[in-house]
């Protein structure tokens, strides 16, 4: 019994590690957030996010949230970038993405933000990778410390995409607002 108390919290702990690095034993976060110039932004303004759409996009501690009150009690804005390769697909909504393409959601507390609270990125992986969901990894971000928070085949994420498999599992609503609630 006692060898358990030991032996279990010490492969948890490493099996939460591994989640969060790749084979090589390095953390598992090969974007740059921190300059954003290097990418596509295909949002003219902040974006007002749909409510579900910002409580999905966070990391939630279930054991913190008061059934009472609203995930995200104010409204959410956002600013979307793609990779120079996702451009032209993000921009006309037809094709496939190709292999190593990135979109980034960087999410705001208000439309005049400077900083976000958190990023959402989409990364196309190899064919193969998930293929019922296109073969899109996932990452949630910190915004102000860009720590890795989750990464992967997100449930969340997966739910939420799945619905825009026409347009290989991106939405494009965020190109169609011309001027965001204040």
């Amino acid at each position: 019994m006692k060898f358990f108390a030991i032996v279990f919290p010490l492969l948890l702990s490493a099996l939460t590690i591994s989640k969060f690095t790749s084979s090589s034993g390095q953390p598992e976060d090969p974007i740059d957030l921190r300059d954003l110039s290097q990418y596509v932004r295909v949002t003219e303004q902040p974006f007002e996010m749909d409510d579900a759409t910002a409580q999905l996009c966070q990391p939630v501690d279930w054991e913190e949230v008061n059934p009472h009150e609203p995930l995200y009690p104010q409204k959410a804005f956002c600013n979307v970038y793609v990779s120079p390769s996702a451009k032209e697909i993000m921009l006309s909504g037809k094709g496939t993405y190709p292999e190593g393409s990135l979109v980034i959601k960087s999410k705001l507390a208000t439309a005049e933000a400077k900083t976000p609270e958190l990023f959402t990125v989409m990364q196309k992986m190899p064919a193969g990778y998930d293929e019922e969901h296109g073969d899109w990894k996932y990452f949630v971000v910190d915004g102000s410390t860009f720590k890795l928070l989750a990464a992967g085949r997100i449930d969340s994420c997966k739910s939420c995409h799945d619905q825009y498999a026409e347009s290989d599992y991106v939405t494009r609503l965020y190109l169609k607002q011309k001027n965001p609630s204040k």
